[in-house]
């Protein structure tokens, strides 16, 4: 994807103009190959009353840009839409064209209304198929509205063939069960499972217990998947040596200040482009003490991993994740080893979700201290069980130095720092750092916890 230089992104890689203010802004997408009129992302109508909006703009499945659109979307005709898609993502547009020979080589906004009618056959948007079992997995604990949504969204995939396992851990209040059984009901694919013991990785491991799939995918109730995300999430997997596959997240909304504030600290988008991940990448700039610091990758609400590759390692680590002592970091630990068993893991942004972000600035900042405690975690984990952490974190050292020093030479200079991600709020970089410090005594009360309930051996004796 071509970046304008002069544009500033947020840590998810949006426009961070649409972040200047607090105010509401609108969230879309616009399929150039249906329609210039956005949609919303979950589908329930489209009929935005905020000041400015940001659209994500795609060509047969493929992510162009998000487009920072500064007025009501409600009152912008085809005209104006085509003028600012084409200012934000012409050029991307024309490679998609030239690489795929799908359209009419287009050369400005009036020539997107070529682009409108499906072009049938086109290889950017066409995933390859193979033939595979594949589970989806969805952790809940007591948000049955949100569930639904998701469920829903799941069973609306272009690939109907896939088993849905819902992970109760909070089955006591029987909430779940009893918002599920309609939808059990209309379709088999569902299923209920009860996992009373509390954690995030313990329910994840009870779901890839309860499936013989050959590959499993993990999203949380919280999220909508796009229509196509399950066909895109598992296509790296006709790759031998693909052991794990991770999404492109957006926020469902930005209706407040805590939703827009998280995605300026910690944006769950990694970007429009597909890149790979394996052993050889290495410590680098954006990627120190990499393969254990690995947020760069993905994140853990669109993920799947070859059943027999998470099996093998173990399944999550108890001592990490959401209801854990730790607070976050299940799926970085499982990265990890996933490279360092020798796989590759392959972020593909055309396995499209998005996500309802807190909307509440307790609970964001709760969350980031979960963040902060999640990686204080890991760190002590690797410092502890893996003596290949310390030639990482040697390498890292080196990188970080030459960092500091280019940083200090070419500070004043406008053209170095144009492209940086946006400042992120010091409130929420206090929390982080707050929550790194007790990392390291939370993971052992974590372990502690996971050896008196036998937690550890909960995939290894499946």
């Amino acid at each position: 994807m071509s970046v304008d230089p002069s544009e500033k992104l947020t840590s998810g890689h949006l426009p961070v103009r649409a972040f200047q203010h607090n105010a509401p802004t609108a969230m879309g997408v616009v399929d150039l190959d249906r329609s210039l009129v956005p949609r919303s992302p979950d589908g329930r109508g489209w009929n935005p009353t905020q000041r400015d909006g940001l659209l994500l703009v795609r060509l047969h499945d493929q992510p162009l840009a998000v487009v920072h659109i500064e007025h009501n979307l409600a009152g912008a005709t085809d005209d104006e839409l085509a003028s600012e898609i084409w200012r934000a993502a012409g050029e991307d547009i024309r490679q998609h064209v030239e690489r795929y020979g799908c359209a009419a080589m287009p050369d400005g906004p009036l020539s997107l209304q070529r682009l409108r009618s499906p072009v049938t056959g086109c290889p950017g948007g066409t995933p390859p198929r193979f033939d595979t079992s594949v589970a989806v997995i969805i952790s809940t604990a007591g948000r049955e509205q949100q569930l639904e949504h998701c469920i829903r969204s799941l069973l609306a995939q272009r690939r109907a063939e896939l088993e849905v396992v819902v992970v109760d851990n909070r089955p006591a209040t029987g909430e779940t069960l009893r918002a599920m059984e309609p939808i059990m009901a209309e379709d088999s694919r569902v299923r209920y499972v009860a996992e009373p013991r509390v954690g995030l990785s313990v329910a994840r491991n009870r779901g890839i217990i309860e499936t013989n799939a050959e590959l499993v995918a993990f999203t949380d109730d919280d999220v909508v998947a796009d229509a196509g995300w399950l066909e895109w999430l598992i296509a790296p997997f006709a790759e031998a040596d693909v052991a794990v596959t991770c999404g492109m997240v957006l926020p469902l909304e930005l209706e407040t200040e805590a939703q827009k504030r998280f995605e300026q600290y910690a944006g769950f988008s990694k970007g429009m482009e597909r890149r790979s991940y394996d052993a050889r990448s290495g410590p680098v700039a954006g990627r120190l003490l990499y393969p254990y610091v690995n947020g760069a990758i993905g994140v853990g609400n669109n993920m799947a991993f070859r059943r027999t590759e998470i099996v093998a390692a173990g399944g999550f680590d108890p001592a990490l994740g959401a209801g854990s002592a730790a607070g976050s970091c299940e799926e970085t630990w499982a990265f990890s080893q996933a490279i360092l068993r020798g796989g590759r893991i392959v972020y593909e942004p055309r396995a499209l979700c998005w996500h309802e972000h807190r909307k509440d600035g307790d609970a964001l900042r709760g969350q980031i201290f979960g963040y902060g405690l999640g990686l204080g975690a890991v760190l002590t984990k690797a410092l502890t069980h893996d003596p290949r952490f310390y030639i990482s974190a040697a390498r890292s050292l080196q990188i970080a130095l030459v960092l500091q020093l280019r940083k200090r030479m070419s500070s004043g200079d406008p053209r170095e720092n144009a492209n940086d991600l946006t400042t992120r709020p010091d409130e929420l970089l206090r929390a982080r750092r707050e929550g790194v410090v007790r990392g390291p005594l939370r993971y052992a009360r974590g372990v502690r916890r996971t050896r008196k309930l036998g937690l550890d051996d909960a995939i290894r004796g499946e």
